[in-house]
């Protein structure tokens, strides 16, 4: 329980260094922490907590942003939910896989972040300067992808709230196999 209020409070954190940062350099020159730290616990914790520290941090950024509200945390959901799949089929535990998972979620979330506004009302504008954005914001996050994850997992380890699936399993050295 500690581990999920500390990772909320990461989150908070997080999302108030991207607002900071969004008013010195442009919205597309900064990553999008708060998804990258729900990709880092749906990696390292998996499990209903980290599924509800998400959807609360989609929340607040739908609040934050003055998006429809459920529409952030709809999308870190789903954000959750295929990093989680594709931990539990793929070999995520190094950087570079964990980058290039962050880079191709961070680029579907702002595919379906603007089909999703489009379908609830907006105009549907896909040109070149939404997919420079897009793309610009995938190499952020494939960059500081594996800072967050190496964060969510220090904080796991910490509080003891690991994922059973990513603990290391003893082996007894020095005994006979028969």
């Amino acid at each position: 329980m500690m581990g999920a209020l500390g990772l909320l409070v990461l989150g908070f954190l997080a999302m108030l260094a991207e607002g900071t940062a969004t008013s010195f350099v442009p919205s597309g020159l900064c990553p999008d922490l708060p998804l990258l730290l729900v990709i880092g616990m749906a990696l390292n914790l998996g499990g209903a907590r980290a599924l509800l520290v998400g959807a609360v941090l989609g929340y607040a950024a739908d609040i934050l942003s003055g998006a429809l509200l459920g529409q952030h945390a709809l999308l870190y959901v789903v954000a959750f939910g295929a990093a989680s799949a594709a931990n539990r089929s793929l070999e995520l535990r190094t950087a570079l896989a964990q980058a290039t998972l962050a880079g191709v979620l961070t680029l579907l979330n702002g595919l379906l972040l603007s089909f999703l506004g489009s379908f609830l009302g907006g105009t549907l504008v896909v040109d070149f300067h939404l997919a420079l954005q897009l793309a610009l914001q995938a190499a952020l996050s494939f960059v500081f992808a594996p800072l967050v994850c190496a964060l969510v997992e220090r904080v796991a380890s910490r509080t003891g709230e690991e994922d059973a699936n990513r603990r290391s399993v003893p082996l007894a050295t020095g005994r006979r196999a028969i």
